[in-house]
């Protein structure tokens, strides 16, 4: 949904352990790649954000418009039977942006 969560650690680091952003720091350094040099977790927080800043998270047209009545309903056939995707159904799922994103989420409305 484009918000951004963090959280603090759940415990103490035991003994010499470190946290897992300064374990891939050291490593990237060993390996000699660029831009490892971060000094907190907060860096790292703070670049991934700059990486991401062009995913537009308002740019999304989720839902799929499903008409109240349909032809057949109009014909005098009966009302038609609408299979939503599952991702459409659900009155919380189906205002999330990220679910609908996801190939379930992007399946259309099926009419029978």
């Amino acid at each position: 949904e484009g918000l951004w969560q963090s959280q603090g650690g759940a415990a103490v680091p035991v003994g010499e352990s470190r946290p897992g952003w300064k374990i891939l720091r050291v490593l990237g350094n060993l390996l000699n790649l660029e831009r490892c040099d971060y000094q907190s977790s907060e860096d790292v927080l703070s670049e991934l954000r700059t990486l991401c800043a062009d995913v537009a998270t308002g740019s999304y047209q989720g839902g799929h418009a499903v008409t109240p009545r349909t032809n057949r309903e109009a014909s005098g056939e009966g009302a038609a039977l609408i299979d939503l995707p599952m991702y459409q159904s659900d009155a919380v799922v189906r205002r999330a942006p990220s679910l609908q994103r996801t190939r379930e989420g992007r399946t259309a409305a099926a009419t029978y």
